[in-house]
């Protein structure tokens, strides 16, 4: 795709999306991109080199793409937000397990959540939730960029491209 070549080049452009996303924290566009990127991310390491390095299927304990899925869900709890995000942002999909919110700013959103006095993006996942309630879009994004950020570190074949 264009200079996009591999793993390595789509998880820099994450990493740019969420840098400019962090600078406007109330852009849900930005916030999108990067959504979508974070998502995709995963397609794109097993395209280019996880579906064929068993050693690492070994060390994962996964056999197929599927698996691989799986394992992120479960080492990367924040990854099903995303994929909910990324998936309901395709298709359109307005209902989900939480809610989205846009905050104005001084006096919007709940008490000591997002930056003093700006607007953020917040997802409540409800009453219900069982552990934590709200969480900010740039929480919610940095948590699982960090999280590729480690996984490229401690995976990626190639010891010159592992990300900083």
């Amino acid at each position: 795709m264009f200079d996009i070549s591999n793993s390595q080049d789509f998880y820099v452009m994450l990493k740019q999306d969420f840098h400019e996303f962090s600078e406007n924290q109330q852009s849900s566009r930005r916030a999108i991109h990067c959504v979508i990127g974070a998502y995709h991310l995963h397609e794109w390491i097993w395209g280019d080199w996880l579906g064929k390095d068993f050693l690492t299927w070994k060390a994962l304990g996964i056999r197929d793409k599927e698996s691989f899925l799986a394992w992120i869900g479960r080492e990367c709890p924040k990854f099903s937000t995303i994929q909910a995000l990324a998936n309901g942002s395709k298709h359109f999909i307005r209902t989900q397990q939480f809610e989205t919110q846009k905050i104005g700013g001084y006096g919007g959103g709940p008490y000591g959540f997002g930056p003093y006095g700006s607007g953020y993006l917040l997802i409540d996942y409800g009453e219900e939730a069982a552990e934590q309630r709200y969480l900010t879009a740039l929480e919610l994004l940095e948590g699982v960029v960090r999280f590729w950020r480690d996984f490229l570190r401690q995976y990626r074949p190639d010891a010159s491209t592992r990300p900083e």
